[in-house]
This record gives structure tokens, sequence and C-alpha cells, in this order.
């Protein structure tokens, strides 16, 4: 009999005074919480409740499932009676989906008296997806948190059923989307806009889970704390019921983090992190901005810029570095009012761009933004630049340095490297000031970042980046200059290879030169400093500096400034206090920036930069310094406008377009989004220079001359006037040789132009150029490498004057200004095929030809003591097999190590030794069985020999059944048997056994020559007995039955109603059990309703 039939019985014979005997002993006994699983079976999912009872009595249980609705009701959706203390319910897709809450209740009964329940216990079941994020309210400090995805439920196939011999997974599409995105951004980035889910057993609750990670975009906008929506798309599956399934989304808040700034302006006047104003007087290079949070560091370089009355200082050079990366804007290698700005791109990894540059008003601004949201603006003068610095949130409490300690009290900016509070200017100062030599004008940055690192994605976009996002919404216009210095990093690494394997770099460089518009040196700077010389290089070539352009900084050398007494007024010119303060409101208080930006910027800020303009005429008693406070109040407006960027810009707009447009364009132009579209025949960014100018050439850098030595001599910086920043601006490259007593010129070459501003552009060599000296009828090494007249045009057509470029190697040669001055060779170097080398040094890849001036210096001699090659005997006996081939590689060394070069002195017939040492024969049959020598030779390139032997022995090949001898000197034999298929032992003589290990699984294996035969049970067919004969096809049930398979059988459902048996074979029932009102039981799962 059933379990069903038998609890059908049961309750049936329960009688009224059982009953009441029942309630008089008490209640049943109450089960334990249940517990609710998922477990998979082919291609269904079933929801498995668990539960415990302790009882001395037969017991039997309520089990009732109902889910949540959507309007939070509990809908029931089964109830049935069971014996066993577990129940099941199938997540169909249907009744019970993904997503719903799901509830089990149990109550249990004596058997004896079930209509006498005991309490119900009850617990419930999240089915589908659920995002746990490690956070939900965070910070734009770049901290990374876990976004934990589980499912539980199993995770179907791509076929989907649930179970495979294959691992399954479930890829997740995920987005995000931020309140008020379109307006202002995203505000929150993932690591990956896909997750996968792999299927796993159910433990913990879960059946699969994968993690990836957030982190709030830095966006320095005040738009208080936003809501971010974190959501899977919907899913896309074969499985019914995970098709189109949509997971609950979880929201996240963002919060605002304030940024920092810090100001170096002219004198520089300084403004810290926190807000606290000093000057600093000092000359030299000075570490401005460190971060410990990051791998971020600003140097600066300070050279003297005051009148000839009082001594003061400006600064002239930057360096940004951000991990192995390090850009550099610097002025300070040549004299006030005369050299111009270069920037250098410096990087231990070329292929790593962290550092973003942008150029403004053509030059006039220079901004390197980083990663972390960090950036650094250089307002560029004639006499130096004035510099901005923001600090992002993530540095809080993590800067030191001369723009402080960034922690919201300006008492303790003053500080040392160990974080002590100092008390005294000047020894603040001095803390930060560097050693000559240490700063990152003179080295690559040391760190390197080796770790991958997490991406970052919006997921609104295909690609993602390996730093932080952060968003930036400036108002000046800015041209995003970082692909083109990109470019020259990489041509520099590349072009031209005018000696190959000669041209060792240690660093990794590029350069560009920025000029920003001339409006005149202040006449009391324009004194000549101490000479700068770049350092020279040794007359070794190896011997090169860490940094090509590393230059001699004398300010570093000097002592440290004493505290500057209290200047007198008048200035020696006679200008007074009063004067300098009505002369400093009138030019930047009323200035076009400050009229427009005045809500914005505030009086406390328009006072503070009339103080410095005073301050500077003071100093200087130079009315050129008048304006030189003004980008201050550009850079503080622009500021402003950002962080206001939320509110919206309409009632900004005249100080929005006095940004774009300086001076409104000055009337020859209009102003755009972009910047001044100027009226023909005007040009500049604020069109106020003339455009119909004919270019000139003024210089071309270090006066035409490169050395190959110091400099990456790729491209050529030329500096003039009226160029032009059109798609016609470009270089004509015209290439000279020394011929017959004179220059004669080749075909001209015509290159794009990079251009920089009016005053200055670069030309790129030609590439095609090739290697080959310019002193073609010369004496060797008296001739330049190459030798180049350069000309520009901005239209195409009409070109300037010309210049000559000359390339030269500053190990061997040097070379002179004047134009029929060729060049001459140092004392104690060699010039080779155009090379130079010095005295000692050996032919690249040769040791015995070397450099010896005394004998040639311009070809290779012999190297005085050359030792021969040394042989090598192979570490095992030679072994070869009649009629197979044999080789084996000879092994030499040359003491210096030369190039060798192998040839066969004397063997048997048929063998060859190739040059690099291969010696192969092929013995004939007829060859008898015993050694046979091989005598060869093995030279230097300077002919220094060894002569040498080795010998062969001859084995036969008693292999069977077809089997190839193949050689092994690891074995004494000295081969070994490589048999057919099917065949085993050492010289192949035993058939293999196909039966081992069994391949015919649960059937029957017969081994045969090189195979094997299944015979299959009942069930089971295929050659290995591994597939299932579908026994249903041939329907064995009784009609209307339902028939399973199962591997190697079936089963057949319940007979219909009526009638009774085994699902095979159903009888007709001869009578109908009388029928109750209370209790309705089948057989099969013990189903029942109560009433």
């Amino acid at each position: 009999m059933t379990p069903g039939a038998l609890l059908k019985l049961l309750l049936l014979l329960v009688s009224p005074l059982q009953t009441a005997r029942a309630q008089t002993e008490g209640l049943p006994p109450r089960p334990s919480v249940p517990v609710i699983v998922s477990e998979a079976s082919g291609h269904t999912v079933l929801l498995r409740c668990r539960f415990q009872v302790s009882s001395d009595r037969s017991l039997g249980f309520v089990v009732t499932w109902s889910r949540l609705s959507p309007e939070g009701r509990k809908e029931e959706l089964k109830q049935e009676t069971t014996l066993h203390t577990s129940a099941v319910i199938e997540l169909d897709g249907f009744n019970l989906r993904l997503g719903d809450e799901i509830f089990c209740s149990i109550s249990s009964f004596f058997l004896e008296s079930a209509d006498v329940r005991g309490e119900s216990v009850e617990s419930h079941f999240f089915a589908g997806i659920r995002l746990k994020p490690a956070l939900t309210v965070l910070s734009e400090d770049a901290g990374l948190h876990e976004l934990l995805v589980g499912a539980t439920v199993p995770v179907p196939c791509p076929e989907g059923s649930f179970s495979s011999t294959h691992s399954c997974t479930l890829p997740l599409q995920i987005s995000t989307k931020s309140q008020d995105e379109d307006a202002l951004g995203p505000d929150l980035s993932l690591s990956s806009c896909v997750l996968v889910l792999s299927q796993a057993p159910c433990t913990d609750g879960l059946c699969g889970s994968g993690r990836t990670h957030f982190s709030a975009i830095t966006d320095f906008v005040k738009d208080d704390n936003r809501t971010t929506q974190i959501s899977i798309k919907p899913i896309i599956s074969r499985s019914l019921l995970w098709n189109g399934y949509l997971p609950e989304p979880i929201q996240v808040v963002v919060r605002d983090v304030p940024s920092a700034h810090c100001y170096a302006f002219t004198d520089p006047h300084m403004i810290t992190f926190d807000g606290r104003y000093y000057e600093n007087y000092q000359i030299g290079t000075f570490v401005l901005y460190k971060s410990s949070f990051w791998p971020l560091e600003v140097h600066v370089r300070q050279w003297e810029c005051g009148s000839l009355e009082h001594a003061a200082s400006c600064v002239c050079g930057v360096v940004v570095r951000d991990g192995g990366e390090a850009v550099a804007l610097d002025m300070c290698n040549g004299v006030m009012g005369e050299t111009q700005p270069q920037l250098t791109v410096r990087s231990r990894d070329p292929n790593r761009n962290g550092i973003r540059i942008a150029e403004s008003y053509q030059g006039r601004k220079v901004t390197m933004t980083l990663a972390s949201g960090a950036f650094v603006r250089a307002d560029v003068s004639d006499w130096g630049m004035s510099l901005t610095l923001r600090a992002p949130g993530s540095d809080l409490n993590h800067t030191e340095g001369l723009c402080g300690t960034f922690d919201g009290q300006p008492d303790n900016d003053f500080h040392s490297a160990g974080g002590a509070t100092l008390g005294d200017l000047q020894a603040f100062i001095s803390e930060w000031r560097l050693p000559p030599g240490s700063s990152l004008f003179d080295l690559l940055p040391s760190h390197l970042d080796s770790s991958e690192g997490h991406s970052q994605c919006t997921c609104q976009k295909t690609a993602c980046s390996r730093h932080a996002i952060v968003r930036l919404s400036g108002v000046i216009p800015a041209l995003d200059v970082t692909a083109k210095h990109a470019a020259s990093l990489e041509r520099r690494n590349e072009t031209l290879q005018l000696h190959p394997g000669r041209l060792a770099q240690s660093v990794q460089s590029g350069s560009y030169m920025f000029r920003a518009s001339r409006k005149g040196v202040p006449a009391s700077s324009r004194r000549r400093h101490r000479g700068r010389t770049r350092r020279s290089v040794p007359n070794s070539p190896r011997q090169l500096q860490p940094h090509s352009s590393s230059y001699f900084f004398p300010e570093d050398h000097e002592p440290a400034a004493q505290a500057k007494t209290p200047l007198p007024w008048p200035t020696p010119s006679g200008l007074t206090r009063q004067r300098a303060e009505a002369q400093c409101r009138r030019a930047v208080a009323e200035s076009e920036p400050a009229s427009s930006c005045r809500g914005l910027l505030g009086e406390q800020t328009l006072r503070r930069a009339v103080a410095m303009c005073v301050s500077d005429l003071q100093l200087k008693d130079d009315k050129s310094w008048l304006r030189a406070t003004i980008p201050l109040l550009e850079n503080e407006c622009e500021r402003r406008l950002e962080e206001e960027e939320a509110g919206g810009w309409e009632e900004h707009q005249q100080a929005v377009d006095v940004l774009r447009c300086p001076d409104l364009c000055g009337g020859n132009g209009q102003c755009s989004e972009t910047g001044c579209v100027c009226f023909p025949g005007f040009g500049m960014f604020d069109c106020s220079a003339l455009s119909d100018q004919i270019p000139e050439i003024l210089e071309l850098e270090n006066e035409g001359l490169c050395d190959v030595r110091q400099r990456n001599c790729s491209a050529v910086q030329v500096r003039g006037q009226a160029f032009e920043d059109s798609s016609q601006l470009k270089c004509e490259f015209v290439q000279e040789k020394f011929k017959d007593g004179g220059w004669l010129q080749g075909a001209p070459r015509f290159v794009p132009a990079s251009f920089v501003n009016a005053t200055a552009l670069e030309c790129q060599l030609p590439l095609e150029a090739g290697p080959g000296a310019a002193g073609l009828d010369l004496e060797p090494g008296r001739g330049p490498l190459a030798r180049w007249q350069i000309r520009v045009s901005n239209d195409g057509h009409s070109f300037t004057n010309a210049k000559i470029l000359t390339l030269f190697d500053g190990a061997c040669q040097v070379c002179s200004l004047a134009a029929d001055v060729l060049c001459s060779l140092r004392e104690k170097t060699c010039s080779i095929d155009g090379v130079c080398f010095r005295e000692g040094e050996s032919r690249p890849g040769s040791s015995c030809l070397t450099c010896r001036p005394d004998l040639s210096r311009h070809s290779w001699s012999r190297a005085e003591k050359n030792r021969p090659p040394l042989f090598r005997p192979p570490p095992f006996q030679l072994r070869s097999i009649q009629g197979e081939a044999f080789s084996v590689q000879l092994q030499a060394q040359d003491p210096e190590g030369s190039a060798l070069l192998y040839s066969l002195v004397s063997g048997p017939e048929g063998a060859s030794l190739s040059p690099s040492g291969l010696l192969t024969w092929k013995a004939a049959a007829a060859v008898p069985t015993d050694a046979h020598l091989f005598h060869f030779a093995v030279a230097d390139e300077c002919d220094a020999e060894t002569r040498a032997s080795v010998e062969v022995s001859v084995l036969t090949c008693d292999c069977l059944n077809g089997a190839r001898c193949v050689p092994d000197a690891s074995i004494p034999a000295g081969f070994r048997c490589a048999c057919q298929e099917g065949f085993t032992g050492r010289r192949c003589e035993a058939d293999a056994d196909d039966c081992k290990p069994n391949p015919c699984r649960l059937g029957r294996c017969v081994d045969g020559p090189n195979t094997f035969s299944c015979f299959c049970p009942p069930g089971m067919t295929g050659r290995t007995c591994r597939e299932d004969v579908d026994e249903c096809a041939s329907r064995p049930c009784f009609p209307d039955v339902v028939c399973r398979n199962s591997p190697g059988s079936f089963s057949c459902g319940a007979c219909p109603r009526g009638y009774s048996g085994d699902g095979k074979t159903c009888r007709r029932e001869s009578r109908q059990e009388p029928r109750r009102t209370s209790t309705s039981v089948e057989d099969g799962p013990f189903k029942s309703q109560m009433t």
C-alpha cells in the first residue's frame, strides 16, 4: 500500500472519541522553523520546504505555499498533507515567477486526531537575483566599493536546462542611471558593465554569485546628494523561467566632497589650500604639492624676476608627476624675457597617458589634469608663469608642501616634512626646497604602477577607462593636445634611426614648445640671468644623463634668502601707495573679468587681487605688471561657474561670454562656445592680430644645432612671427650635401607643421630621410650627420626665409655655427660608417674588432688580444640509426662574444655542417654499425680558429609491428620505439588492451586488434553505450498516462481517475469509496485540501 493510501485510511478510521481524547491530552508539537531551498531537476526548478519535529506519536503535516502579490497581499497557491518532513513546489514561470516572495507555512497533527492541528510556523524565500551594495551612501572620495550580485535559484545553461556537462554561466548587463543625468552627467561608475554568474551548488541561500565594484564620479559640481539607480537589464535566456526576468534595482546616494585650490601668482603670492596667504621670495626648486593618497607630486622652479632695486622670485617651470608619468612646462633654461616655455612628457610606460594636457588662449593657459581630478594650470607670460592648483576631495588630510595641509585649518599650513607645525615662514619655505639634481626636473619619476587596477565604466558608452572617471566642465575654451604630445613621444622613440643601436635612451620623452602672446617684457626684468648651460655629455656614449633635457639651474646653488624687510613708499620712480592702488583698481577691479564675474567672485577676492597688483608695482616699479593678476580672476570665475553648473549659467551669461572670448573679441570677431571666430584679416584667440602678415623665421631651437646624443632630433622647434593655425601650415625641408667644394640641395620635402601659437611651431623631420652623412666629399667624421634647410608657409604657397638645421653626434664631433665651418673629430674617438665610437669600444656584436684611433679613426681594428673559440663537447654519446636522419647542434663560445662560423673538415659521405653549427647526416642501411668521426673547425670574426671532432655510433632498429626508431640520448640504447596505434612495449611487441579503462561504461567490452566492441545493456545504445534509448517512444504506458524517460529505464504516471494499477497496466475499479466532505486525498505526492 502506498503512503498516500495509508494516510487516507488512517484518517477515515479516526473516531470522534479519539479526537476528544487528543484535545484533552494537548496540541500536536510545533515543527521547527522551515528552511526553503531551491534545487534543479532537468529543465525544472523546485523549491523544497524542510522542517523538523520531535514526538513519540505518529504525526502528519499540513504544508501551505503562498506568495506576496504586487499589492502586498498573500495569495495561497497550494496546500498539501504529508507524512514527510519536506514538501516541494515548482517555479513554473506562471504561478510562481522569479522576483516573487514565497512563503511556506507548516502545522502538524496527530494521525489519530487529524482535525486538531498544532501551531503553524512560517518561513519566506525570495526567488531571483538580489543586489547587495557594501554602501548605500558614499562620497566623491575615489573610494571603491563592492557590489554583490547573488542568485537564490539555479543559474540556467545556454540551452535552457539546469544541468550540463560543462560549466554554465549567465551574463548580466548592468547599468546606472543618475538623478538629473541628462543635465549633470552620470554620478556613479562601475568596474564592469557585464557580470557573469556561474552555476554553483546552492549553499547559504546562493546558487551563483558575482562581484563588481562601484565608485562615485568626481565632478567638482555642487549638485547636493544625487541618487543613482544600479539595475540589471532584462535577462535573455532559453529558460522559460529566466527569460525576460528583470531583477529589482537598488539606489545609492553620492555626497559632494569639496575640493581645494592653491595659487602661486607673480612674485609669487601664495594662497594655500586652506586659504592662508604668504609671500615666497626664495629662489630654487621646491615641492609645491605632494599627495600621500595618490602618486602625485608637483615641483616648481623659481628664478629671480625683481627689479634692480629689490630681489624677488617668480615661477619659471613646473613638473607634474602622476605615478610613473611626468609632464614638465619649463622656461628656466635661458634668460627671462627671451626663453620659451617647453612642454616635455616623460614616462616609464609610454602606453599610459594618465595626464591630460589642454591649451587655452593659444598657449597663454596650459592645464594639466590628472586621473584623480587634480589639475595644475599655468598662466604663461614672458617673465615666467603663475600657477593654479586643484586638489580633489579625496586628498583631504593627505597633502604636504608649500600649498599646505588641506585639512581646513590654515594655522598648521606651515609644516615640516614630518608633519610638525612651524612658526617661521622662511623655515617652512626652506623645508620644502630641494637639493640640486634631486627634483622631477632632473630625474624620471621612480614610481611605476604595475597593477592594472579596476576599470571604470559609466555603462553609457562601450569603452571603459583604467583611470578614475572625473567629469570636467570647463568654461574657458580648451584644446586637448594630449594626443599630440603622446604622438610626439612615440615619434621620438621611432623616427630617424640615424645610428641603429647607438641612440640608447634611458627615458621615454617628448617635448613641445608653448609661447604666450608677447605683450612686452617688463623693462626692469630684461636683465641677463646667470648663464644656464646645457650639461655636456662625456665622450662615452653610454654615460647619458637620466633626463635628456636636464640643464644647470644656478638658483639651486644659491643660499636660502633671508627674511625680506618691508619696502618703502614711494618707489624709486616716485610712485606713491595711493597712486599704485588707484592704478591697480582701474586695471584689475574694473577689468572685464572683474566686472562680469563680480557676483561670483565677491569683494574679498577682488581686494586680494588688487593687493597683489599693488605689491608687484612696489617691488618692480614697472607698470607692465598691472594686469599680471587678471588670470587669477579668470580662473576663480571659471571655478565658481563650474561649481554652480547644477543651477545653470543663465544668470551668469555675461561672465561666461567674457571667459570664452577675452575682450569680447575686440570687435574683430564673433563670440561662440568655442571662443572667438575672427573676421577675415584677424587672428589670435582674441582677434587682436592681423592675419595677412607674411610669416618670418627668427631662429631655430638651439640655434639650429642638434646633438643626437643629448636630444631626440626627430623634430625642430621654429620661432618666428605671424604663424597661422591653418590647414595649409607646412614645413619645407631641403637636404644639403657637401660636394665639389659646396653644398648641393636635394629635392624639397613637405610635412605638416604643428601650430603652437603665432610665434612658435614644430616641424617633424621627414621620415623617409636616410641616415647618410651630409659631407660626402669630406674626410670621414668632418661632415655632420644631416643638414637641412627649413622654410615655413601658412598657405602652402608663400614661404618664409630659410634657416639651417644641422644634426651631429656630439660623442665624437664638434660642430660650429659658421656656415663654412664643418665638424671635427674629438680626440680618442672613431667615426666608422657615420657612427661614433670611443677608443677601446668594440664593434656591436663583435668584441674582437675595436676602435683604435692610433691605427685607424674610420675603420675597425683587430683587438690586441683575441682568444680563439672554445668548443663544448656534447654531454652524451651521439648515436644514429641506420636509415634515419641524424642531426645535432654543436656548441662553442667565443671569449670576446664574437659571432662564430663553423665548417666541416672531414667526415662520412653525405655529412654536412651549417655555418651556425648544425651537423646533419643520414646513415644508409649499408653503413657499418660502428663509430664514425666528424672533424670540423670553428672561427670568430677575427679568424681565430679552433679544430675539434665528434664521434657518432651507428645502430640498427629492432622495433616491431611497424614501429619507428627515434633517437633519444636520455636512455642507454640511444633510441626509443615510436609504436603504431594499438601496440605498446619497449619494442612495440604487445597489443594494447583497448578495453582499459572500460570505454563501454555499463556495457560489456570485447577487445580486438587495435579496436574494441561494446555489448550494451537494455535501455542503452551507441558505440560506447552512452546513449539512452527513449523507451517512451514505443508508448509502453496505459493510454493517456504520462511516460517519463530516464537513463536506461522509464516510468509511468498515475492511472486515470476510476482506474488503478502501476501506470503500465490500469484496471477499472469495481466500486467507489464513500466521499468525505472534510478531506480529499490523491496518490502520488500527498495532496489534500483541508476544509
